[in-house]
């Protein structure tokens, strides 16, 4: 059964539903005869169809009069559920779903991953190893700093409203081909949920935005497959690219308070600014041994800002972190980005590794060398052990090596420096950036 309290949408949202993924395709079996994009596919407004509840059917009235059970506020860890969330209902895997809706993850949409290998679901991308766990989302939305600028979420609300309006919501990607319609805006900030993100807010804001590679062979960019060959110009790319700095840090900035009860328990703080991380808006390092399509556009400017998805999932991803499993055209390939001190698989998709920056041969693990010049490590050698030795936490001895390999995530985070200097020699602690 469902209530009978009838909704009415602001005036924005009514006229720009239409125009919607929601508004333009859906079409729920159980109400045959609607027409598609009708209010019924979501919304029951009475107990019954022609004398009985449609499928599937809940036996009381849901808030907001959906025809299902909005979240389910104890599914925080472990796999989730078709029944655990609405939107799970389309957008899901299984018997329960009502009308099956294909979303491979951005890995694949928009980095030139092979369609079919990575999880075609939304609910089958917040089930693997890191996600955006939907009970943190609804805690952080109705307690936390999230609750001070979203007055419109309440404790009824479903979690994945917090980034998408679904009366707005356009559908951005094909479901027979990627590299779509990359600026069919599909989010809504959190703080201006009434309006679409992402359709002008682009990367071309941002001076020294360098589209990756979809594909390193091709030269094809992201985020829809365009040829640009190293050197050449990126900016068309960065025009089509969804300002996903501007709507990320709408919650994950250096003033908001981020819990959570699957990844690390408090988040690091994001700072993206010219003061903040270098791969944000402070001015990079140079003579750093670097891949394209970086290392020609390298000459043009002080900094690569980078886009938050370029190394991040939004739902969830195989890695840790929600890291991607596509970077700048490659698979990860090496190994899985597995652990919180793994990070090699990923930085070597930017930057050489020791093989491919002509250190040490193929067969020893990669990870990106360092110049002296890099950064004021302590000497003289017999100092070496204060970072290379096989305590735990630390890299294991490689063949051929003089000294264990350290996993670049001991050193390079979000909101990091070389503090750990002063562990070891503080007296040569600088406070120098590093990440």
């Amino acid at each position: 059964m469902s209530s009978a309290v009838v909704v009415i949408a602001p005036p924005v949202q009514a006229a720009s539903y239409r125009d919607s993924a929601h508004g333009s395709a859906v079409d729920r079996p159980a109400m045959s005869g609607y027409a598609i994009g009708n209010c019924a596919h979501c919304h029951e407004m009475h107990a019954s169809l022609a004398g009985v509840e449609p499928e599937p059917s809940g036996g009381s009235p849901h808030p907001y009069t959906v025809f299902a059970d909005n979240f389910t506020s104890g599914a925080t860890a472990g796999s989730y559920l078709v029944t655990d969330n609405f939107c799970f209902y389309c957008h899901g895997e299984g018997f329960e779903v009502v009308q099956a809706v294909a979303n491979a993850d951005y890995s694949t949409t928009f980095g030139g991953g092979s369609l079919g290998t990575l999880p075609q679901s939304i609910l089958a991308a917040f089930n693997q190893t890191s996600y955006h766990n939907l009970g943190d989302i609804q805690t952080f939305m109705t307690t936390g700093d999230g609750a001070a600028m979203s007055s419109w979420y309440t404790s009824s609300s479903n979690p994945c409203n917090a980034c998408h309006n679904p009366h707005l919501a356009k559908k951005n990607f094909g479901s027979s081909s990627v590299f779509s319609a990359p600026l069919a805006s599909a989010i809504s900030k959190p703080g201006d949920h009434f309006n679409l993100w992402g359709g002008s807010e682009t990367m071309a804001a941002y001076s020294g935005y360098e589209p990756p590679y979809a594909d390193r062979t091709s030269e094809a960019r992201e985020p829809d497959g365009t040829v640009v060959a190293a050197g050449g110009d990126g900016s068309g790319q960065a025009a089509k690219t969804p300002d996903y700095i501007g709507f990320c840090t709408d919650c994950h900035n250096t003033t908001n308070t981020i819990e959570s009860s699957t990844l690390p328990p408090t988040l690091r703080p994001i700072d993206w600014s010219s003061s903040g991380d270098k791969h944000g808006g402070l001015s990079r390092d140079v003579g750093i041994d670097i891949r394209e399509p970086f290392a020609s556009a390298q000459a043009g400017t002080t900094n690569f800002v980078l886009s938050c998805l370029d190394c991040h999932e939004p739902h969830g991803a195989s890695n840790i972190m929600l890291l991607r499993s596509r970077v700048n055209g490659e698979d990860m390939g090496l190994r899985e980005v597995s652990t919180t001190n793994d990070m090699g698989a990923l930085c070597q998709r930017c930057h050489k590794d020791d093989a491919a920056a002509g250190y040490g041969s193929a067969d020893q693990w990669r990870y990106i060398h360092h110049e002296s010049s890099d950064a004021p490590y302590p000497g003289p050698p017999n100092f070496c052990k204060g970072c290379h030795n096989t305590t735990a936490g630390y890299a294991t001895p490689v063949a051929g090596a003089s000294q264990p390999r350290i996993h670049c995530g001991q050193c390079h985070f979000h909101n990091s420096d070389d503090s750990w200097m002063l562990g070891v020699r503080s007296e040569e602690y600088t406070g120098r950036t590093t990440f």
